[in-house]
């Protein structure tokens, strides 16, 4: 079974769009624009997953939070946060863990490239 990208935008436009390109990439994706869905399907079937790229900014679970109760059960797993505000928690979580990266907004197709090759995935 090929292992899929867990991608999460409340902003159904940009998820479709994300969702685009990484499958252009040669990637498996499997698309959320609700954080609790996508919380609830990765704790079901954690190990359908190879990454989790998501939004910061969401209607009832943040980007970081979400983020947060993954590492309750698996610091293995590559996060991608995206996010248009630049806040104090995303330097320490980059320097504390080495699996978390951040991808600051509005960024290039080939920025997430960059990244997906750095985390080799």
């Amino acid at each position: 079974m090929t292992k899929k990208i867990l991608l999460l935008d409340d902003e159904e436009g940009l998820l479709d769009l994300l969702g685009d390109f990484v499958e252009d990439m040669g990637h498996e994706v499997e698309l959320f624009s609700n954080p609790i869905a996508a919380l609830e399907s990765y704790k079901n079937a954690s190990d359908d997953y190879k990454m989790i790229i998501t939004d910061h900014t969401m209607p009832e679970l943040s980007g970081l939070s979400l983020i947060s109760q993954v590492r309750e059960t698996n610091k293995e797993i590559p996060c991608i946060l995206t996010s248009g505000t630049a806040f104090d928690e995303i330097e320490s979580l980059t320097s504390s863990d080495a699996n978390f990266y951040y991808l600051k907004k509005p960024y290039k197709k080939v920025n997430l490239q960059e990244l997906l090759d750095k985390i080799n995935c």
